[in-house]
Protein backbone atom coordinates (compact mmCIF):
# COMPACT_ATOMS: atom_id res chain seq x y z
CA UNK A 1 0.00 0.00 0.00
CA UNK A 2 2.72 2.42 0.96
CA UNK A 3 4.69 1.78 -2.23
CA UNK A 4 1.59 2.21 -4.39
CA UNK A 5 0.52 5.55 -2.98
CA UNK A 6 -1.84 4.54 -0.19
CA UNK A 7 -4.84 2.49 0.65
CA UNK A 8 -5.72 0.24 3.52
CA UNK A 9 -5.46 -3.49 4.05
CA UNK A 10 -8.36 -4.69 6.20
CA UNK A 11 -8.07 -7.98 8.01
CA UNK A 12 -10.45 -9.82 10.24
CA UNK A 13 -9.34 -12.21 12.95
CA UNK A 14 -11.44 -13.91 15.60
CA UNK A 15 -8.55 -14.89 17.93
CA UNK A 16 -7.57 -11.92 20.16
CA UNK A 17 -3.96 -13.06 20.58
CA UNK A 18 -3.51 -13.18 16.81
CA UNK A 19 -4.95 -9.66 16.51
CA UNK A 20 -2.45 -8.38 19.09
CA UNK A 21 0.44 -10.11 17.31
CA UNK A 22 -0.60 -8.76 13.91
CA UNK A 23 -0.90 -5.21 15.22
CA UNK A 24 2.47 -5.43 16.95
CA UNK A 25 4.13 -6.81 13.80
CA UNK A 26 2.58 -4.09 11.64
CA UNK A 27 3.74 -1.38 14.04
CA UNK A 28 7.28 -2.80 14.18
CA UNK A 29 7.39 -2.89 10.37
CA UNK A 30 6.19 0.72 10.13
CA UNK A 31 3.02 -0.34 8.31
CA UNK A 32 0.35 0.24 10.96
CA UNK A 33 -0.99 3.26 9.05
CA UNK A 34 -1.79 1.01 6.07
CA UNK A 35 -3.61 -1.82 7.84
CA UNK A 36 -6.66 -2.25 10.00
CA UNK A 37 -7.15 -5.51 11.86
CA UNK A 38 -10.74 -5.99 12.96
CA UNK A 39 -11.22 -8.32 15.89
CA UNK A 40 -14.19 -10.63 15.69
CA UNK A 41 -16.17 -12.82 13.35
CA UNK A 42 -15.58 -11.88 9.70
CA UNK A 43 -19.29 -12.30 9.03
CA UNK A 44 -19.77 -9.25 11.24
CA UNK A 45 -16.54 -7.27 10.94
CA UNK A 46 -16.52 -7.19 7.12
CA UNK A 47 -20.09 -6.00 6.59
CA UNK A 48 -18.87 -2.45 5.89
CA UNK A 49 -15.47 -2.14 4.23
CA UNK A 50 -15.85 1.61 3.73
CA UNK A 51 -16.05 1.75 -0.04
CA UNK A 52 -15.16 -0.18 -3.16
CA UNK A 53 -12.53 -2.86 -2.60
CA UNK A 54 -9.85 -3.97 -5.08
CA UNK A 55 -8.83 -7.37 -3.68
CA UNK A 56 -10.26 -9.83 -1.18
CA UNK A 57 -8.50 -12.89 0.23
CA UNK A 58 -10.80 -15.37 1.92
CA UNK A 59 -8.96 -17.95 3.98
CA UNK A 60 -11.45 -19.55 6.29
CA UNK A 61 -12.12 -23.10 7.22
CA UNK A 62 -14.51 -25.63 5.72
CA UNK A 63 -17.41 -26.43 8.02
CA UNK A 64 -18.98 -29.79 8.58
CA UNK A 65 -22.56 -28.59 8.15
CA UNK A 66 -24.25 -25.74 6.37
CA UNK A 67 -22.53 -23.11 4.29
CA UNK A 68 -18.79 -22.72 4.71
CA UNK A 69 -17.29 -19.55 6.12
CA UNK A 70 -15.94 -18.73 2.64
CA UNK A 71 -19.42 -18.89 1.17
CA UNK A 72 -20.87 -16.73 3.91
CA UNK A 73 -18.07 -14.15 3.59
CA UNK A 74 -18.22 -13.92 -0.22
CA UNK A 75 -21.93 -13.14 -0.02
CA UNK A 76 -21.14 -10.28 2.38
CA UNK A 77 -18.15 -8.79 0.57
CA UNK A 78 -19.04 -9.36 -3.11
CA UNK A 79 -21.27 -6.26 -3.30
CA UNK A 80 -18.37 -4.20 -1.92
CA UNK A 81 -15.86 -5.42 -4.54
CA UNK A 82 -15.43 -3.11 -7.51
CA UNK A 83 -15.88 -4.41 -11.04
CA UNK A 84 -12.37 -5.43 -12.09
CA UNK A 85 -11.50 -6.44 -8.53
CA UNK A 86 -10.26 -9.88 -7.51
CA UNK A 87 -11.18 -12.47 -4.89
CA UNK A 88 -8.87 -15.32 -3.94
CA UNK A 89 -10.15 -18.24 -1.89
CA UNK A 90 -7.52 -20.45 -0.31
CA UNK A 91 -9.55 -23.63 -0.01
CA UNK A 92 -11.88 -23.52 -3.03
CA UNK A 93 -14.81 -24.84 -1.02
CA UNK A 94 -17.58 -26.31 -3.17
CA UNK A 95 -20.25 -23.84 -2.04
CA UNK A 96 -17.88 -20.90 -2.61
CA UNK A 97 -17.27 -22.18 -6.14
CA UNK A 98 -21.01 -22.54 -6.66
CA UNK A 99 -21.43 -18.83 -5.83
CA UNK A 100 -18.60 -17.42 -7.96
CA UNK A 101 -19.37 -19.69 -10.92
CA UNK A 102 -23.03 -18.69 -11.04
CA UNK A 103 -23.16 -16.07 -13.83
CA UNK A 104 -25.79 -14.02 -11.98
CA UNK A 105 -23.17 -13.18 -9.30
CA UNK A 106 -20.88 -11.43 -11.81
CA UNK A 107 -17.62 -13.38 -11.55
CA UNK A 108 -15.34 -15.42 -13.76
CA UNK A 109 -12.94 -17.70 -11.95
CA UNK A 110 -10.19 -20.23 -12.36
CA UNK A 111 -8.74 -22.82 -10.04
CA UNK A 112 -5.01 -22.35 -9.52
CA UNK A 113 -2.82 -25.41 -8.91
CA UNK A 114 -1.92 -24.40 -5.36
CA UNK A 115 -2.53 -26.41 -2.20
CA UNK A 116 -5.05 -28.69 -3.88
CA UNK A 117 -7.23 -25.82 -5.05
CA UNK A 118 -7.02 -22.08 -4.74
CA UNK A 119 -9.65 -20.09 -6.62
CA UNK A 120 -8.92 -16.75 -8.28
CA UNK A 121 -12.01 -14.79 -9.27
CA UNK A 122 -12.48 -11.59 -11.24
CA UNK A 123 -15.61 -9.48 -10.78
CA UNK A 124 -16.91 -8.65 -14.25
CA UNK A 125 -20.36 -7.28 -13.51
Amino acid sequence: MRDNGGGTVIGSEIVPAKVATAKRNLAEAGLADYAEIREGDARQTLRDLGGPVDFILIDGWPGEKGPTLARQVIEIVAPQLRVGGYVMNDNAEADFLEFVRDPKNGFVSITLPLKGGTELCLKVA
